[in-house]
């Protein structure tokens, strides 16, 4: 199996920090690329009209934390390593379903904010259903310590 492509999905939690660490060491220990993916579900962008925020302008501003976020973990650990940000805005899994293909990974690497019982039932688990739906391995790294 070549491993040459790397599609390390990310958010701004620290378990989501542990996986980007973990998907940059892996992509140059095994000199591959790798795609650096965060996605917004439009539906956390609620804004506040009361208070002014609209729907609209809460999507840009997550949208350009998100892209600060991704800027930030290029710089502190893609050194050496081909790298593409890419930022979109859509269902999580499906998003991430559709990368793999578009992008032609060979690896998926995403992080488990290790949420079990009534938590993982109500926030569903994006690592499990990444997992079930993937065209290709999915590594995933724990939340721990």
């Amino acid at each position: 199996m070549n491993i040459n492509k790397i599609l390390i999905v990310a958010d701004d939690s620290p378990s989501s920090v542990k996986a980007v660490q973990y998907g940059f060491s892996l992509a140059r220990d095994l000199g591959a690329k790798v795609m650096l993916l965060s996605v917004i579900e439009p539906g956390s962008a609620a804004g506040n009209p009361d208070a002014g925020v609209f729907p609209d302008d809460a999507l840009i501003a997550l949208k350009d934390r998100a892209g600060a976020f991704l800027k930030q973990m290029e710089n502190n650990y893609a050194q050496s390593v081909d790298t593409q940000l890419h930022l979109e805005a859509g269902d999580i899994q499906a998003t991430i379903i559709k990368t793999i293909g578009d992008w032609g990974a060979a690896l998926v690497v995403v992080g488990t904010h290790g949420r079990s019982g009534l938590g993982k039932l109500f926030s569903g688990s994006m690592a499990e259903s990444v997992i079930q739906h993937s065209p290709v391995p999915v590594c995933v790294v724990p939340a721990g310590k």
